[in-house]
């Protein structure tokens, strides 16, 4: 990627889909391009006459059966985005997949997907027919008089696809539903890629939908239109004779490429440019497809990109699979790259259609998310059931060619490039230049490589075991460098629900057995924790977190400093009681880096000086010059900025906090270094102590951890399941990636109106 075109770049670093044959899952559908698995279904008799099929239309010799559908269609987790029953029963279900492929999306992107106040991040999205409403909800008086005119419109009309995104997800950027049916979704990535160039927005969300219910999984054939006879397409093939409808969506995330790069994205692929363009009048009737028009946006986007046809190694074609239209469809094709390049590349034909269907709305972004998956693999994928092809391509004569297997792709002039086409009935024409993601080296400071802290949860306590084990699993083949991704993103990139789950993942332990999650209470985070700060415990306390957190080794260090300044050689006494002070310190600022704040403070001994120097009432220095014997005369005591206890519980005064030859009587008090919470006085949640490692005392069993950094992450991890802590220090995480992980385990519920008995005549 030239550097003077690189910030006119748009990086993918989110994608979301809703497809037949592969559901959510992003892995399955690159399965399916690169296997040509078929995803059409053919529907037998009794499933069409329960839809309300009558015999005549079943019994048609030209009536085609099939379709490419959602298993999932009637299914919805409005739950999660807080709606009722009631109001997910009357939601067009493309808007229904629409809020689900942005929450996915944006999860795939790292990024939380309710959004924090403030943000800019825009929507652009269509839909399809509300087929629901005409053939299903509208039919059932019932439900339409019990809703009401205006709910009925919210939850049916098109006008609120985006909005309802918007507001869902708290998206405080512009929101706008696109409209230009077959081409819709790729107009809405056009429309989103302007929207982050003119700095518009920051981040933008794009893509489309288009469900149908059952009443609609069949069509009629004609010969010489746009639907096959037998329920399969074979784009650019000798025999093809049409397409079949599909049900599906799906939402890309989209962001500056410099943007991407500074903050550490995961780059998927790049949009090096797009163009839209209409016919106008230029072709044979309103819904003839114009090859000048596709031709000119083709054009047009590589000359925003800054790119030579030459330059592109595949073209993922509009496709219909239909007579008319592939050999229109490839004469534009020709016109821009057919060139006379003697060393000219081939250029590889795709079609989703071959395995999918027409997806009407939801076609361009479909197509742009397996271009991007084809990139990453650095495949050209085949056209399914391409056995020769229609000799009106003329391909032989061509640079264009129709691959029949997966292949590599070769580079050219050392970057793999790609386009999308979609055209909509009406003439309005669109075209994406794609190009592979960018090695880029990482920004900032990566730490040692060691335990990771996971956290997750959800809505319930299913969800949330679901999600816990879908981590888990992820964990068996991911690379240990990997880890602090994983644990940055599941931290910084997800939504806080009240069930959580957490695990500890040691990159050279065998994979520990899941405990139960537990559901966060508010009265927890109210009451929050308290620390005993006892400094017992084996010394020198965890070699392990001193090798692996340079923090913490700054203050232990910082402590055993102090020595050097004495007058004489310290003692064995005094060495030990300022490596415990320093390790306490250390501890409590391991701690707070991690969110965790106490809410009552005690303490045993240099314990106590600990505690008051946790509390703000003695600084570093004085306190563990007491340790070391110094004299308390002429040292000035703060306020506490933490209440300060005794450790039977009673309240430490402001006149006692005050006096520092108080806390120098504290520094031999007799005690055994055993933790017993104090019988009064403050009531935390829970209590941690504190000595020379850290130990949570809640009412779950301590997993089994080998050392004393993994038993604080085991603190930090049991203290957030209970509702407690908050952000981590942004130093944590520098240099760290936000990366795909596993998302949200949707648990969706049956909301969908049975098809009244009455309504048998349906609209094919």
């Amino acid at each position: 990627m030239p550097d003077d075109l690189g910030q006119d770049r748009i990086a993918i670093i989110g994608m979301g889909i809703r497809l037949p044959g592969a559901g959510r899952d992003l892995d399955r559908f690159w399965h399916n391009i690169e296997n040509g698995v078929e995803a059409m279904s053919f529907f037998d008799r009794e499933q069409l006459r329960s839809w309300g099929y009558p015999d005549e239309v079943i019994d048609h010799p030209d009536f085609v059966p099939a379709r490419s559908v959602l298993d999932d269609y009637d299914r919805f987790d409005g739950r999660l985005f807080g709606y009722s029953p009631q109001d997910s029963v009357l939601m067009d279900p493309q808007q229904r997949v629409l809020l689900e492929c942005a929450w996915s999306a944006l999860e795939h992107a790292g990024y939380p997907p309710i959004a924090p106040d403030g943000n800019r991040i825009a929507v652009h999205v269509g839909t399809g027919l509300n087929v629901y409403l005409l053939d299903v909800l509208w039919p059932n008086a019932r439900a339409v008089k019990s809703a009401g005119g205006l709910q009925i419109l919210i939850s049916s009309d098109k006008d609120f696809a985006a909005t309802r995104i918007a507001y869902k997800l708290n998206l405080q950027g512009t929101a706008f539903t696109v409209q230009t049916a077959c081409s819709t979704s790729l107009v809405a990535v056009h429309l989103a890629v302007q929207s982050l160039l003119t700095y518009e927005a920051d981040v933008a969300l794009a893509g489309a939908a288009s469900v149908a219910p059952p009443t609609r999984r069949g069509h009629f054939h004609e010969p010489g239109g746009i639907f096959s006879p037998d329920g399969r397409c074979r784009t650019f093939d000798s025999q093809a004779q049409g397409t079949v409808d599909a049900d599906g969506g799906a939402i890309l995330v989209l962001k500056r490429l410099e943007d991407a790069i500074r903050d550490n994205d995961t780059v998927h692929a790049v949009i090096a440019g797009t163009a839209a363009v209409n016919d106008g009048a230029r072709k044979a009737g309103f819904t003839a497809p114009g090859p000048e028009g596709q031709a000119t946006a083709i054009r047009s986007a590589l000359a925003v990109a800054g790119v030579e046809p030459d330059g592109i190694g595949l073209v993922e074609a509009h496709g219909t699979g239909t007579i008319l239209g592939d050999p229109i469809e490839v004469s534009a094709l020709r016109t821009v790259f057919d060139t006379d390049r003697p060393d000219r590349q081939p250029v590889a034909l795709g079609a989703l259609k071959s395995i999918m269907g027409h997806l009407d709305t939801a076609a361009g972004v479909v197509g742009v998310v397996k271009t991007v998956l084809a990139l990453k693999n650095r495949t050209i994928p085949p056209v399914a059931r391409f056995t020769e092809a229609n000799p009106a391509l003329e391909l032989d004569k061509s640079v264009l060619y129709v691959p029949t297997e997966a292949h590599e792709w070769p580079a050219i002039d050392g970057i793999r490039r790609a386009g999308v086409s979609s055209f909509g009935i009406g003439g309005t024409n669109t075209h994406v230049v794609l190009e592979e993601a960018p090695a880029v080296h990482r920004t900032g400071r990566r730490r040692r490589e060691g335990s990771e802290l996971l956290l997750v949860s959800a809505k319930t306590e299913d969800t949330a075991t679901a999600s816990l084990a879908r981590i888990n699993e992820h964990l068996a083949d991911l690379p240990a460098a990997d880890l602090p991704d994983l644990g940055y993103t599941l931290r910084a990139g997800r939504v806080e629900f009240p069930w959580r789950g957490c695990l500890i993942r040691t990159p050279d332990e065998e994979l520990k057995p899941l405990r139960p999650v537990r559901r966060a209470a508010a009265k927890n985070a109210e009451r929050g924790v308290g620390y005993f700060l006892t400094a017992g415990g084996r010394l020198p306390g965890s070699p392990h977190t001193y090798n692996l957190d340079p923090h913490f080794r700054r203050i232990v260090d910082r402590g055993y400093a102090e020595l050097r300044t004495l007058d004489a050689e310290p003692d064995l006494e005094t060495r030990e009681l300022a490596g415990r002070f320093a390790l306490a310190q250390a501890w409590i600022d391991a701690l707070r880096r991690r969110g965790v704040r106490p809410s009552a403070l005690t303490g045993l001994g240099v314990g106590a000086l600990a505690a008051a120097s946790a509390a703000g009432v003695l600084d570093f220095t004085d306190a563990i010059g007491l340790t070391l014997g110094r004299s308390a005369d002429g040292l000035r005591c703060a306020e506490p900025t933490v209440p300060l206890y005794a450790p039977d519980g009673t309240p430490i005064g402001a006149d006692q906090a005050a006096d520092p030859h108080y806390w120098a009587t504290r520094l031999h008090e007799e005690h055994d270094r055993t933790f017993a919470p104090p019988a009064t006085g403050p009531d935390p949640a829970a209590w941690l102590e504190i000595g020379t490692q850290v130990l949570p005392h809640v009412d779950v069993e301590l997993p089994p951890l080998s050392n004393g950094y993994d038993r604080m992450l085991a603190s930090v991890g049991l203290l957030w399941e209970m509702g407690i802590g908050g952000p981590w220090d942004p130093e944590l995480d520098e240099g760290l990636r936000r990366v795909p992980a596993p998302g949200y385990p949707f648990a969706p519920t049956r909301h969908y109106l049975d098809i009244p008995p009455t309504a048998k005549e349906r609209h094919l």
